[in-house]
């Protein structure tokens, strides 16, 4: 069975610049006075076994129960890299959660691959970055792909 637990990015003072592991997230939701007061209209909390942090809720990610081939574990908003070693093509990834699986999208988020459907000894993958920290991993991919379309038209 699966190991469940989540991680963000942490944004209160005492360990703010920090990601942070726990078991559990959840939304706490302003009264519209108090979210006009504070600036937005809830609190992500994230439940770890010291205590509960507020995070940025674009950092969160769930676990995938899955490690990178240097160990890492890899969780949902992962930029992947990964090498098909059949035809030793290599692309960018990132982690989601779709159609009740953790998927690997890729390609402008029009092509994506369920992680069991790969043949595993064929296929390696590598956590070379996240979506929240990491983004211009994939702008490059993105204009790169852009560049081929342009060439074929």
């Amino acid at each position: 069975m699966r190991e469940i637990k989540f991680r963000g990015y942490a944004v209160e003072e005492m360990v703010n610049g920090q990601w942070l592991e726990g078991f559990g997230v959840s939304e706490l939701k302003f009264a519209e006075h108090h979210a006009k007061a504070v600036g937005r209209d809830s609190n992500w909390w994230l439940y770890t076994n010291s205590g509960d942090y507020l995070v940025n809720p674009k950092s969160i990610g769930q676990y995938t129960g899955l490690k990178d081939k240097n160990g890492r574990e890899i969780y949902e908003g992962d930029i992947l890299l990964f090498n098909n070693s059949i035809n030793d093509r290599k692309w960018k990834c990132v982690v989601e959660y779709r159609e009740g699986s953790f998927v690997c999208v890729y390609q402008n988020d029009k092509v994506y691959n369920h992680f069991d459907s790969w043949n595993v000894p064929k296929v390696t993958w590598e956590v070379i970055g996240n979506i929240y920290e990491n983004p211009s991993l994939l702008e490059v991919q993105h204009d790169k792909l852009q560049h081929i379309k342009d060439q074929l038209n």
